[in-house]
């Protein structure tokens, strides 16, 4: 994908978070929720999975944008996008 019209490798975990997110802006997203989009039934993966899957979604962006903060915690609740 690209962002600021700079190339970015995701995986495709990455990608449908991000895609989860940004479909949404302002909208908050659990935890579960998430899980829900990256994974089917028959995994199961633990909450924090997500936040390790949204740290290295943050440290990838940004390498190709030192200011990117479009994905916002909400500590306790779970995550949402807010457009830059």
């Amino acid at each position: 994908m690209t962002w600021k019209g700079r190339e970015v490798t995701l995986t495709v975990t990455e990608f449908l978070l991000l895609q989860a997110l940004a479909q949404r802006p302002g909208f908050v997203k659990s935890r579960d929720q998430l899980m829900d989009v990256a994974y089917d039934d028959q995994v199961y993966v633990d909450d924090r999975t997500i936040d390790s899957h949204i740290k290295r979604l943050r440290k990838k962006m940004r390498t190709v944008d030192d200011d990117f903060s479009a994905i916002e915690t909400l500590y306790g609740i779970g995550y949402r996008y807010n457009e830059e």
